[in-house]
C-alpha cells in the first residue's frame, strides 16, 4: 500500500512561514512525506525551512531543477538538509521544462543524457568521491588534512524526475527513485515497469516510483472539476505532460489540448479536458469521494502518493484551502 504525501507549491501566495506552517500540519496529520516544487523559487530553502519547523516527517524536492544549480551546490545544500534533519531530506532533481529554462538564459541540452550525467555528480560528492569527478579543482588544506566536499552523516536519497518511461528508466538506473508529476494514474505502470528495467540493468532492486495527485476538494463537485480544469490547462499543454496524457491512451483528447494550447485558447483548454481526464489526475469534490479516488491508486504499485492541494472554496486563499484538504484527506 502506498505512504500518503503532501506536495506544496511554492509558487502559490504563500509567505516562507506559511509553508512551514502547512508542514508542520502535513506532520500532525499523519502524513508520511512533505514535498516542494520549484517554479520561480528556490525549493531546496524551503525544504530546509520547513525541515527545522518539524520533527518526524520525511521531506524533499518535488523537484529541483538541474539546469539552475551546479551539482556541487546541490549536494552540498542535501548535506546540511540532511544533517540537520537527522536523515529526513530527499534530493529529487528534474531538468525543469525547456521553455522556461531557456528563458532564463540556460542553454537545455538533451534530457536523457543530462539528468543521469547530473545524478552521478551529485552522488560522487554525496559519496565523497568529488576530487575525483572534479581533478582540475586546485588541492586545499586545513590544519595538514587535504579536503574535500563534505559528506552527510545519513545516507541522502536521489531521485529523478520523469513524465515517461524512457527518463523513469535512463533516471532509475542511477537514482535512487523516481518522482512523477502529472502523469495519468492509468500511465503509472508504464514507469514502474521501467523503473523494473532499470533494476534488472544494475542488478538491484527496482528503484520506487512516487506520483502526485492534485485536490479541490469540496462539497460542490461541479466547482471542482472546474477548478481543477482550470489548474490542469496550462500544464497538460506543454510537451511533456501532453506526451504523457498520450501515451495514457488519450490521443484524441491530447490533441485537442495541444491545439488549443498553441492558440493560447483558454476556453479551448478547459473544454478539451473531460471529466475522465479530471480524475485521472486529481481527487475532485467531497472529501469522501477524494479519499476514494486517493484508495484506487493503492492499486498502481507507487511507493508514494503526494497530494497536491488546491483552494476551490469562494473567497478561500492557497494556505486556508490547503490547511483545509490535509485535514480532510488526513491518512490518520
Amino acid at each position: 500500500m502506498a505512504e500518503i504525501g503532501v506536495a506544496l507549491l511554492t509558487f502559490a501566495p504563500a509567505r516562507t512561514h506559511d509553508l512551514v506552517e502547512l508542514g508542520r500540519a502535513a506532520e500532525e496529520h499523519g502524513y508520511a512525506a512533505c514535498y516542494t516544487t520549484e517554479s520561480l523559487t528556490d525549493t531546496l530553502a524551503v525544504d530546509l525551512a520547513i525541515l527545522l519547523g518539524t520533527t518526524r516527517i520525511r521531506v524533499g524536492s518535488y523537484v529541483a531543477v538541474s539546469y539552475l544549480r551546479h551539482p556541487v551546490v546541490a549536494a552540498q545544500m542535501a548535506v546540511t538538509a540532511s544533517d540537520l534533519s537527522g536523515g529526513r531530506f530527499v534530493l529529487g532533481l528534474g531538468l525543469g521544462h525547456k521553455l522556461r529554462v531557456e528563458a532564463l538564459g540556460v542553454p537545455v541540452g538533451r534530457p536523457s543524457v543530462d539528468l543521469p550525467a547530473y545524478v552521478r555528480d551529485v552522488k560522487a560528492v554525496l559519496e565523497g568521491r568529488g576530487r575525483v569527478r572534479y581533478p582540475d579543482l586546485p588541492p586545499q588544506e586545513y590544519q595538514g588534512q587535504l579536503l574535500d566536499f563534505r559528506r552527510p552523516e545519513h545516507p541522502v536519497p536521489v531521485y529523478t524526475a520523469a513524465v515517461g518511461p524512457r527518463m523513469a528508466e535512463e533516471g532509475a538506473v542511477e537514482s535512487d527513485g523516481v518522482m512523477a508529476w502529472l502523469v495519468p494514474r492509468s500511465a503509472m505502470g508504464t514507469l514502474t515497469a521501467a523503473t523494473a528495467r532499470a533494476g534488472e540493468r544494475t542488478g538491484r532492486p527496482a528503484p520506487p516510483v512516487e506520483a502526485t495527485v492534485h485536490a479541490f476538494v469540496t462539497d460542490d463537485l461541479p466547482a471542482a472539476r472546474d477548478a481543477a480544469r482550470a489548474s490542469l490547462g496550462y500544464w497538460v499543454g506543454l510537451p511533456s505532460y501532453n506526451s504523457a496524457l498520450a501515451r495514457a491512451g488519450h490521443e484524441a483528447e491530447a490533441a485537442a489540448v495541444a491545439a488549443a494550447f498553441r492558440e493560447g485558447d483558454q476556453a479551448g483548454l478547459r473544454a478539451a479536458i473531460s471529466d475522465r481526464l479530471v480524475d485521472e489526475y486529481c481527487l475532485v469534490g467531497p472529501a469522501e469521494r477524494c479519499r476514494e479516488q486517493l484508495a484506487a491508486w493503492h492499486g498502481t504499485d507507487v511507493a508514494t502518493v503526494a497530494v497536491v492541494p488546491h483552494p476551490v472554496l469562494p473567497g478561500e486563499g492557497y494556505v486556508e484551502g490547503v490547511r483545509r484538504s490535509i485535514a480532510a484527506l488526513a491518512p490518520c
